[in-house]
């Protein structure tokens, strides 16, 4: 699994298509196990990254809004990946 530091855009240029990132996010920290794999993570695309106004407290750190994906169940036996979708209710 290959992590890096989220970063907030600077602004952006109109035109341009919008750009989502897709995460593996720790849904469930008892459940997570770093050696296991994908086991307690649950896939999320990513839609912005921003920062509250200060009339709503001092927060270290940018927030993320995120959509869901379903859970990641098990491999295709054919291809043998992993299919999702997005998620339409209650994370499900």
């Amino acid at each position: 699994i290959r992590t890096i530091a989220a970063v907030p855009a600077k602004g952006q240029s109109f035109g341009s298509p919008a750009i989502f990132d897709t995460a593996l996010v720790i849904e469930d920290p008892s459940q997570y196990v770093p050696s296991s794999g994908i086991t307690g993570l649950r896939p999320a695309q990513i839609r912005v990254i921003f920062n509250l106004p200060p009339q709503f407290g001092t927060y270290t750190h940018p927030l993320a809004y995120i959509e869901w994906f379903t859970p990641l169940n098990r491999p295709d036996p054919t291809t043998g990946m992993f299919t999702t979708h997005r998620s339409t209710r209650a994370h499900r």
